[in-house]
């Protein structure tokens, strides 16, 4: 059953993808489209906002640390963490604070 409602859910979310893509290529207004394909604007939003969440979940930055060879010159600067976002690279020391580089990279997010 679980398998069911999985597929109905992407079939529903993939069709609501569709008809907001279809909105915003039209030169009409949201409320103006909504009426002329007889779709209830509340519902609209409602599927507006659970495709926004679920593509702001997939691009959710994430920090992972990479292991370096430890090198004997440049043994403190071996240990660093690597984020990857997009196209942006930061590499930062290990002690960096990670409760405001998570504050940072969430509001970087909400930017975009």
């Amino acid at each position: 059953m679980a398998d069911v409602l999985t597929v109905r859910n992407e079939y529903r979310m993939q069709s609501w993808m569709e008809i907001i893509r279809e909105c915003q290529e039209s030169s009409l207004s949201n409320k103006a489209f909504c009426r002329q394909r007889g779709i209830s604007e509340k519902t609209y939003y409602y599927w507006l906002r659970k495709i926004r969440a679920a593509a702001a979940e997939a691009l959710e930055p994430q920090l992972v640390r990479l292991e370096e060879p430890e090198r004997p010159e440049k043994a403190e600067a071996a240990s660093k963490i690597h984020i990857r976002y997009g196209e942006a690279e930061l590499s930062l020391p290990e002690n960096v604070d990670l409760e405001a580089l998570t504050v940072l990279l969430n509001a970087l997010r909400r930017h975009d």
